[in-house]
């Protein structure tokens, strides 16, 4: 990722993500492998579940608001 956008960069990665991924199983083993990498940040998630949509996306909107 460093190499395509030129610059430093920290990838972050929720427990709701991380969650779904273990629960689909040995077909997404790489992607597990990849960011359970240590330069990936854990961002904590304060809903039930695992449903990765619905946090990323409240997520998002939070903070397109803190932008203006």
């Amino acid at each position: 990722m460093m190499d395509c956008l030129y610059a430093k960069c920290i990838p972050y990665i929720t427990d709701c993500v991380l969650g779904e991924l273990e629960k689909l199983g040995q077909k997404y083993k790489v992607a597990l492998k990849i960011i359970k990498d240590p330069r990936f940040e854990r961002i904590s998630c304060m809903h039930k579940g695992t449903y990765a949509d619905d946090c990323l996306v409240q997520r998002v909107t939070q903070a397109s608001t803190w932008i203006y």
